[in-house]
C-alpha cells in the first residue's frame, strides 16, 4: 500500500515540477501554456486512475481531484473543462462502479470553482491555500458521501478510510500548492533581479558619459541658437536648425531619464490632492490631445479629499507619461479615459485607453528598461514611472487586449488630510 501511495504522490508532484521548472519559460512553447497544463494535468489522472492505492477493507483511492482542480487554478476554465472531459472519459473506459456518481461530483465541485475562484491569481497566498483546501474538502466529503450511498458501510475500518482519504487530499493539496507558489514566487525574484541588474547597468553607463555628452550637447545648442537669430541665415536653414535644437532637447530628455535611473535623488514628500494634480494634467496636455484629435474624459468623485503622500512634480511626472502614451496609441476620434476610485486603504487611478492593446508576453516586459512598443521610444519612461511610484509605496497594474486597448492602475496609499 505504501509503495501505492508514493506512486500518487509522484503522479501528482513530478508534471508542477516539470511545468514551472523546465516547460513554462521554454521560447518555443511561451504560447502553449495552456494547453501543456492541460496535457500535463490528463497525463497525472490517467495515472492515478490506473494505479490505485487499495486497502485491506476493499476500498480503493487515487489522488485525481488534485490535478483535476489545478488544471483550473492554474491552467484555464476551458483547459480545466477539457480535462474534466477527459477524466470522465477515461473513468468511463477503465470501467467499475460510480462513474456517473464521480461525474456529478465532479460538476458540484465546478460550481464551487466558477463561484469561488474567478479571481484565484489575485489572492494572497494564505487565501489560496485556505479557499483550495476548503474546496479539496467539499470535493472528499462529496466523493465518500457517494461511497456510502452506494455501498452503506457501518465498520469502523471503512471510517478510519474515510478520514484517511479526506487527510490526504487536503495534506498533498497544500504541498502542491506550496510548491508551485515558491517556484513561481522564486520565478518573479528572478525576474525582479535582471531588472535590477540593467538598472545598474544603466546607472553605470550614465555616470561614465553623462557629462561627457552634455559638455559638447551645450555647445552645439549655443552655436544653433547663434545661428537661427542670425538675419543673413537662409529660411531654409532655419528650419533645419530648428530640428537640430528640437533633436538635441530629446536627446537631453533621455540623458535626463538616464540619470534619473542612474542616481534617484532624495525629495522631500509633501501632501498631494489627487484633484488637484489631475486638473493640473489636464491643462498640460489638453494642447497635445487637441493635436491627435484625442479626447481626454475625466471622470473624478466629487470629493475634493484625496490624499497621498509623494513628490507632486514626480507624480505629474507619472501622470504625464502614462496619459500622453494612451493618447499616443489612440486613434483620431477616440477617447483616453481617466478615473479615480477609494477601495479600502488605496485610492486607484484608472487610465483606459481604446488602442492596439498588448499580447501576455508585451505585457510581461512593461516597465523593463530599454523595453518600449514605439518606434522613437527609449523604454525609460515606464521604468521611471514604476520607479517612482514604488518609491511612493504604491502599485501599477495592467491590463490589456490585443485590439481592445489597455488600462494602467495605479494604486497609492490612502492618507489622512495634514
Amino acid at each position: 500500500m505504501l509503495q501505492q501511495l508514493l506512486l500518487q504522490v509522484v503522479f501528482i508532484l513530478f508534471p508542477p515540477l516539470l511545468y514551472y521548472t523546465i516547460l513554462k519559460n521554454n521560447t518555443y512553447l511561451k504560447n502553449y501554456n495552456s494547453l501543456i497544463v492541460g496535457f500535463l494535468s490528463c497525463l497525472a489522472i490517467f495515472l492515478c486512475m490506473s494505479f490505485p492505492v487499495s486497502f485491506s477493507t476493499g476500498n480503493m483511492m487515487d489522488l485525481r481531484t488534485i490535478p483535476w482542480i489545478l488544471s483550473f487554478l492554474y491552467g484555464s476554465f476551458p483547459i480545466g473543462i477539457f480535462v474534466t472531459i477527459m477524466m470522465f472519459a477515461f473513468r468511463v473506459f477503465i470501467g467499475g462502479m460510480g462513474a456517473y456518481a464521480a461525474l456529478i461530483i465532479s460538476l458540484i465541485s465546478l460550481i464551487f470553482i466558477i463561484m469561488y475562484f474567478r479571481n484565484y491569481q489575485t489572492f494572497t497566498y494564505s487565501k489560496k491555500i485556505k479557499s483550495t483546501l476548503v474546496l479539496t474538502a467539499i470535493n472528499s466529503l462529496l466523493v465518500i458521501l457517494s461511497i456510502q450511498l452506494m455501498f452503506g458501510y457501518s465498520s469502523t475500518d471503512v471510517y478510519m478510510f474515510y478520514l484517511f482519504f479526506i487527510v490526504m487530499h487536503i495534506l498533498m493539496m497544500w504541498v502542491c500548492i506550496y510548491v508551485i507558489e515558491t517556484i513561481r514566487e522564486h520565478g518573479q525574484l528572478r525576474v525582479e533581479l535582471e531588472k535590477s541588474e540593467k538598472l545598474n547597468i544603466v546607472g553605470q553607463m550614465a555616470a561614465s558619459v553623462a557629462h561627457e555628452i552634455r559638455n559638447p550637447m551645450t555647445v552645439v545648442n549655443g552655436f544653433v541658437q547663434i545661428l537661427q537669430q542670425d538675419k543673413d541665415t537662409p529660411k531654409k536653414h532655419r528650419e533645419h536648425y530648428e530640428i537640430i535644437t528640437n533633436e538635441l532637447k530629446r536627446a537631453e530628455t533621455i540623458l535626463n531619464d538616464y540619470l534619473t535611473l542612474a542616481k534617484p535623488q532624495a525629495v522631500k514628500l509633501e501632501t498631494i490632492n489627487i484633484h488637484e494634480q489631475i486638473n493640473r494634467i489636464n491643462h498640460t496636455l489638453s494642447s497635445y490631445a487637441l493635436m491627435k484629435s484625442v479626447g481626454v474624459e475625466y471622470h473624478l468623485p466629487t470629493e475634493n479629499n484625496y490624499f497621498i503622500k509623494g513628490c507632486p512634480e514626480k507624480f505629474q511626472q507619472v501622470l504625464i507619461n502614462i496619459i500622453k502614451n494612451a493618447i499616443e496609441v489612440s486613434q483620431k476620434g477616440e477617447a483616453v479615459t481617466v478615473s479615480v476610485s477609494k477601495k479600502l486603504d488605496f485610492y486607484y487611478i484608472y487610465i483606459k485607453d481604446n488602442g492596439c492593446g498588448m499580447t501576455k508576453n508585451e505585457l510581461q516586459s512593461i516597465g523593463t528598461p530599454f523595453y518600449s512598443l514605439k518606434e522613437r521610444g527609449t523604454g525609460l519612461g515606464l521604468t521611471i514611472s514604476y520607479s517612482i511610484i514604488h518609491s511612493m509605496e504604491g502599485t501599477i497594474d495592467v491590463t490589456s487586449q490585443k485590439g481592445k486597448g489597455s488600462t494602467f492602475i495605479i494604486g497609492l496609499p490612502v492618507i489622512k488630510e495634514a
